[in-house]
């Protein structure tokens, strides 16, 4: 029989292959199958494949009890198909700790047992040359797997709760849906966030990246075997092969640590509506403030919203672009601050501080000849600019009056600590990074102690709510790209998390660049800021409004890339509205030259267009 196999690689469509028909393969079968010169692992997603041409067979046959349920199958082709990938990388998600790698895989044959890793490919063509090979793990998975059923295209019931007091909210619905024997994914956006969760809800189970692989392993039998309880983690946890899953908690839901990790094309916020959908599993979503989404739905989804009325006081202070160094008036208000005895945090994006060229005689830093930007001083001594990555000598002097050039560190965690503790005194400042807060409970304990504490915005967890009696939010700028179409409401959503750290009559300093934006001006107000956000996503087809992907283009020669970019927009630009249209870079990388489409549609329209079936092409989902 032909079947379809979704590959653990970033290919969007399944590849066909032949199997045996008395092979015992179903849906969510893993198996071994060649790939070019290449060998690859892959999930049977469909038993009756259409392709009319020549196949391959398969190589082996994975035997192990554990098979997705429908649920999950359904869940990884919406993800695929929102998202241009495989169905198999979702899938993967679904594996124990001990499945994941390839390497644990062995065969077992008339010879003994053998690992896979330890043959050579044509090896392994060779063997199966009489038919698949069975292959098993070292450690298979427990036999009477659970398989849950699919209820897509049903709209899950959604409920929006606003507020910093979620915990009772969630510890009763959590109650409620266990004691129908059912389970509950809580999905958080940072592993302090689920030791948070996991210190303040009875019974949960934590499955994320700092839990040891014994431990995961043990969590993932236990529900596979049948036990109702709460997973609290990231993407494996919403993964997880739950019996019976009862309802869905996306905790923080606004936060911008959703956004997609580095090396990951998922949102996984987004992946979470389509687990839930997928099942027509109930949907929680906890926050401090809306998201754009949420704000436009708000008469459609039952919203629920607790937030206190009174609002901290804010003040945007103005900096200028050009300085660098710490602003005197950032000095002034920590000190007053601190003899005040008004605990304080400071937020910084900049851990170790960046060593830039200012010439006093000008007021302005050096500036890169060829970009503009502010040139830093790299290891080497030379010039740097992190812009352009252009390079020149050590300065001999200013390029603008002559003058010389002196050192000058930039606002980082470091160096602010040690001007602040010269005016307030040693030992008055507690500095506090993403590696201190791996265990929140005695950093906050220390933060307790101490009047000043300068920390990044990993501070910015359930632990420290309603901690401080004023934030200073130094430079909103660096911690988002300005260029980002989604950059003011992700500050306007770091805004309503730090107003959650502040006491009841707490103020909120921010010291930007940008201080005429309007997501600064508006950071707590939140009708005006989304009045004019949505306005803007609205001219811009942006979402929620619409998709943007980017299709790139690989060519050999310039003129063929530019030929076949002036093709598709030409074809596509109306049907698919693209926006952008540009060169990576003149220069080849890597041997090709490449070009970029900006697309803002939806999946849908984009597959039906054919644009996936690109040879030599990229499609990847950057927003929506």
């Amino acid at each position: 029989m032909k079947i379809s196999v979704s590959l653990s690689y970033n290919l969007f469509e399944p590849l066909s292959y032949n199997a045996p028909d008395d092979a015992g393969i179903r849906l969510g079968t893993r198996v071994l199958v060649p790939l070019g010169r290449r060998h690859a692992l892959g999930w049977v997603t469909g038993l009756d494949s259409p392709y009319p041409g020549r196949l391959k067979g398969l190589l082996g046959i994975i035997d192990d009890p554990f098979l997705p349920g429908a649920d999950l199958l359904e869940f990884a082709r919406l993800a695929a198909a929102a998202y241009f990938t495989s169905a198999g990388i979702l899938l993967d998600h679904c594996l124990p700790p001990s499945q994941k790698s390839p390497r644990n895989l062995r065969l077992r044959d008339n010879d003994g047992e053998t690992k896979l890793a330890d043959l050579a490919p044509a090896e392994i063509e060779r063997r199966a040359g009489a038919g698949p090979l069975r292959l098993h793990f070292k450690k298979p998975a427990q036999a009477a797997p659970m398989a849950g059923t699919a209820t897509a295209g049903a709209a899950p019931p959604r409920r929006w709760l606003l507020g910093p007091g979620r915990g009772q909210e969630y510890r009763e619905a959590c109650e409620r849906v266990l004691a129908e024997g059912r389970s509950v994914i809580l999905l958080v956006p940072d592993n302090a966030t689920a030791r948070y969760w996991q210190s303040n809800l009875p019974g949960i189970d934590p499955y994320h990246s700092e839990v040891p692989n014994a431990a995961r392993e043990r969590t993932w039998n236990e529900y596979r075997m049948g036990k109702c309880g709460i997973v609290c983690g990231g993407i494996s946890a919403l993964a997880m092969p739950l019996a019976a899953a009862g309802l869905l908690i996306v905790d923080r839901a606004a936060s911008p640590l959703y956004a997609r990790p580095h090396g990951s094309p998922f949102h996984l916020d987004q992946l979470a509506e389509l687990r839930a959908r997928a099942g027509g599993v109930p949907l929680l979503s906890g926050s401090l403030s809306h998201t754009c989404a949420s704000f436009e739905r708000r008469a459609e989804i039952g919203l629920d919203d607790r937030r206190p009325a009174p609002r901290p006081v804010l003040e945007v202070h103005a900096l200028k672009g050009r300085e660098r160094g710490i602003p005197p008036a950032l000095l002034d208000l920590a000190r007053q601050n601190a003899q005040a005895g008004r605990k304080t945090l400071m937020l910084v994006n900049r851990i170790q501080p960046a060593l830039h060229y200012f010439c006093e005689a000008c007021g302005r830093v050096a500036a890169c000849p060829r970009c503009g930007g502010a040139l830093q001083a790299g290891d080497d001594g030379r010039f740097l600019c992190r812009r352009c990555a252009f390079r020149d000598d050590a300065p001999g002097g200013c390029r603008r009056c002559g003058r010389p050039l002196e050192a000058l560190h930039d606002i980082s965690i470091e160096s602010l600590a040690r001007a602040v503790e010269r005016g307030s005194g040693e030992g008055s400042v507690l500095t506090l990074t993403a590696a201190d807060l791996k265990d929140p409970g005695p950093a906050r304990a220390r933060a307790v102690e101490r009047p000043l504490v300068i920390a990044t915005l990993a501070a910015l967890n359930p632990f420290f709510h309603g901690l401080f009696a004023a934030v200073v939010w130094v430079k909103p700028e660096s911690f988002f790209s300005m260029e980002e179409f989604n950059a003011a409401e992700m500050i306007h959503a770091c805004g309503a998390e730090i107003a959650a750290t502040l006491a009841p009559g707490g103020e909120m300093h921010v010291f930007s660049v940008f201080h005429f934006h309007y997501a600064l001006q508006y950071l707590l107000d939140e009708e005006k800021f989304f009045e004019r956000e949505l306005k803007y996503r609205r001219w811009f087809l942006l979402p929620p409004f619409s998709g943007v992907y980017e299709l790139e283009l690989h060519a050999d020669r310039l003129r063929s890339l530019g030929a076949a970019m002036r093709e598709l927009y030409g074809r596509c630009r109306d049907s698919l509205n693209v926006r952008r249209v540009y060169l990576i870079s003149r220069q080849p990388q890597r041997g090709t030259f490449r070009g970029v489409l900006e697309l803002h549609a939806g999946a849908e329209a984009i597959a039906a267009a054919g644009l996936h079936r690109i040879r030599r092409s990229v499609l990847r989902r950057t927003a929506g």
